[in-house]
């Protein structure tokens, strides 16, 4: 793709060196030109470069293959044409580069970024849900002004009276819809252009470019309808400006009217989307890449750009049953994300009763993914290794096995020690998302279950109890959703797993491919043969309840396959998989630490830490010189010298540390925003000390600070505020940073006896 690089590199701009570039008659490329001291030099005889056109510009990064590009594209960036003055050496040499060029020349990343939902009726209500799967189009317009010198007379006479009857009534969107609030408005197909291009190589005013690298979005916009462009007012100055234009235009000549179109470009740009005949002359759009949207409809692509910001434009198509079809492609002139802000979104909402709610892509096979415990967390982010140790404050061998690295890469503030780290345990009620192959049910796998035993205590001592009996989980009924269109509606229906009784086991059925497609009873879920699951990669397999399990500790899950007769399945090891490391959207064979084979059958289990104990907390009395009592009923505390020590004294604590704890001591001031006293401030975990507090054998931090350290800048007197918030470690697979989350206070004020 033109321009296009990676989304997760960093976003510094690269180290352009300058290169040259020739181009033949016909626009072929013809060798890339080294530059020595202000010289290009070329492999080229010197009759070859006598006849071509030489460009100079920064060298692209690794995304822009040069071999990709045409001397069309590479007239359209910010580059630099010198003329074809030869030296003695047969080099290029190229004289003073303007410094208006060399001012905006250079590469940028930007980064396109935004989501796609559809609203439409489900249920006989309106629904906004996620587009997953969509084919998102990405690409840059160029505004190339040249062309305008070749407007035709009738053209520029439609277009003269078209402004006159446009100006100064209320403009159309700058720079962007609000694509949730419009009206639908089928637009007619234009007339199709056949505009030529063969004399765009050296012709001084060559012919516009009509469909080269891009329609416009004249084609596929004949019969879909688009939004009509909402009604925007002119600001007060523009619309002086515009009124002035209006009074100049009758009485224009043709030759100053094109010069006051390329002047006025950007004021008159909003108009120009009521003239379609003329933006082969006056726009061109290159697609610098195409990406596919995710289970939220989010999409992303990264692409290299000059200027100070690109002008975007993107079109949608959708994989329907029937086809992939275009189901997103405005008029380019009046939707295109004029000088797009590279930091925020491009969103799109959709209005198509035939988008269903619908997502994720099918496992193929006979087997079954376990993709997250609870809503969001892979398997593979939970530690299973029963002795893996790391370093935490105050620990230098805390245990992580079944807790989870899951949303613990911004907790460096707290100390670098737990960036990234298997710090959370589980709590709370919490599902088991799992995936079917597309050849489940099968011979021999008609049922799935859950079953558990709790090996060891909190604390993780002594041997535990490794062989403890298995104990089958009970979660209440399990369904799958399924939807159809019906009309200009889409209907859910729901099909149940279960629990059924097999075997004397309670277990649940594995649903079928397709909702058409024949249960393990032979009936499908649904006769309606439109009929698809909402979700093809998420099914609800289990539901924990982390208080109706056997207490706080270290847990073994097992999920487990059985036939029709509710006896353990037939199924090795191979049948299992789990989100692959590199795309969650994909799969991986499952590790071998996750499999437990008994004879001739394999079952999924995994380790998890439950902790549903809450965090202590509590802020003592201020001491002075080690006095407790030093400190009154309201708050005041009187000190004989500035030299006397002011003690502070919290507790945060944890039986098994799953905890941090944030301790703020302020000073009163006028203005709360400024003058922040940082003196008595720490934040960490609650397993060891953080300067300047210390963690003693009975659970407390201590700090002294001297009365003249405390009262700096405030004269002999001042109010002080304790505020101490702790909060747990814990998850349920989806949620993170706020269980048990707790603040308490306190405060005093020192004055002088």
């Amino acid at each position: 793709m033109l321009r296009q690089t990676d989304c997760h590199q960093p976003p510094t701009t690269p180290d352009q060196r300058l290169i040259a570039l020739a181009f033949d008659r016909k626009g072929k490329l013809l060798a890339q030109g080294e530059i020595d001291e202000g010289v290009a030099y070329f492999k080229l005889k010197p009759a070859e470069l006598r006849r071509s056109r030489v460009f100079v510009l920064p060298e692209p990064d690794d995304g822009l293959p040069l071999e990709t590009l045409s001397l069309e594209q590479v007239a359209d960036l910010t580059t630099f044409e010198p003329r074809l003055n030869l030296t003695d050496d047969g080099g290029v040499r190229l004289g003073i580069i303007p410094d208006s060029l060399t001012l905006r020349w250079f590469w940028k990343r930007c980064c396109v970024r935004g989501r796609i939902t559809n609203r439409a009726s489900v249920e006989g209500s309106f629904e906004t849900y996620p587009v997953c799967n969509a084919t998102v189009h990405i690409c840059e317009v160029d505004r190339i002004r040249l062309w305008i010198e070749r407007i035709p007379e009738h053209l520029l006479d439609r277009l003269r009276y078209g402004l006159i009857e446009r100006i100064p009534r209320p403009q159309p969107p700058f720079p962007d819809p609000p694509f949730n609030r419009l009206r639908l408005n089928p637009q007619p197909a234009p007339p199709s252009l056949n505009l030529s291009v063969a004399a765009a190589g050296f012709d001084p005013q060559p012919e516009p470019p009509g469909s080269s690298g891009f329609n416009l979005g004249l084609e596929e916009v004949g019969f879909n309808p688009q939004p009509d462009p909402p009604i925007q007012l002119a600001n007060a100055a523009d619309l002086g400006r515009l009124q002035n234009l209006q009074i100049q235009l009758p009485n224009l000549p043709g030759t100053d009217f094109r010069r006051l179109l390329v002047d006025e470009f950007q004021l008159l740009r909003p108009y120009f989307c009521f003239f379609p005949y003329i933006w082969p002359y006056i726009y061109r759009c290159d697609e610098v890449a195409v990406v596919e949207t995710d289970n939220n409809g989010r999409y992303e692509a990264c692409f290299w750009h000059q200027e100070t910001a690109p002008d975007i434009y993107i079109w949608i198509e959708y994989p329907f049953t029937t086809g992939t079809e275009t189901v997103y492609r405005p008029h380019l002139s009046c939707y295109t994300r004029w000088n797009h802000d590279c930091a925020s979104d491009l969103d799109v909402q959709l209005r198509n009763n035939r988008i269903p709610p619908v997502c994720g892509v099918g496992l193929i096979g006979t087997s079954v993914a376990i993709r997250a415990v609870g809503h969001s967390v892979s398997p593979l982010a939970i530690e299973q290794t029963f002795n893996r140790t790391i370093p935490v404050p105050g620990n230098a061998n805390f245990r992580t096995v079944g807790l989870t690295n899951y949303a613990t890469g911004g907790l460096g503030s707290y100390s670098p020690l737990l960036t990234g780290q298997h710090l959370r345990p589980y709590l709370g009620s919490f599902p088991l998302i799992a995936q079917f192959g597309s050849a489940l049910p099968a011979a021999g796998v008609h049922y799935f279950q859950v079953r558990y035993r709790k090996v060891h205590s909190p604390t993780l001592a002594g041997t535990g109890s490794p062989n403890a009996g298995w104990k089958t989980l009970h979660s209440g009924g399990l369904s799958r959703t399924h939807v159809r269109p019906d009309g200009l509606d889409f209907k859910y229906g729901s099909y149940s797993l279960g629990p059924l009784t097999v075997g004397g086991e309670e277990v649940y059925r594995i649903p079928p491919f397709d909702p058409q497609d024949p249960g393990v009873d032979g009936i499908p879920p649904s006769t309606e043969p439109l009929a698809r699951w909402t979700r093809y990669d998420r099914v609800r397999i289990g539901q924990v309840n982390a208080n109706g399990l056997d207490g706080d500790g270290l847990y073994e899950f097992q999920i487990r396959f059985l036939n029709e007769s509710g006896a353990p399945a037939a199924v090795g090891p191979d049948f299992y998989r789990v989100p692959s490391t590199s795309d969650a959207s994909e799969t991986m064979a499952a590790p071998g630490a996750f499999i437990l084979t008994d004879g001739s059958s394999s079952s999924f289990r995994f380790k998890l830490r439950i902790d549903t104990s809450a965090p202590t907390m509590a802020i003592e009395g201020v001491s002075l010189d080690g006095d407790p009592d030093a400190m009154t009923d309201c708050g005041f505390v009187e000190y004989a010298n500035l030299n006397q020590q002011v003690g502070l004294t919290f507790t945060a604590s944890h039986p098994q540390d799953f905890a941090l704890f944030n301790f703020n001591l302020e000073r009163g001031r006028r203005l709360a925003t400024t003058n922040h006293f940082a003196l008595g401030d720490a934040r960490g975990m609650v397993s060891g000390s953080k300067t300047p507090y210390s963690l003693g054998a009975d659970g407390k931090y201590r700090a002294n600070f001297s009365v003249n350290d405390l009262l700096i800048g405030c004269g002999g007197k001042a109010a002080f505020s304790e505020v101490l918030t702790v909060r747990g470690l814990h998850t349920d697979g989806h949620h993170a940073h706020n269980f048990f989350a707790r603040s308490i206070s306190n405060s005093f004020a020192l004055a002088p006896e």
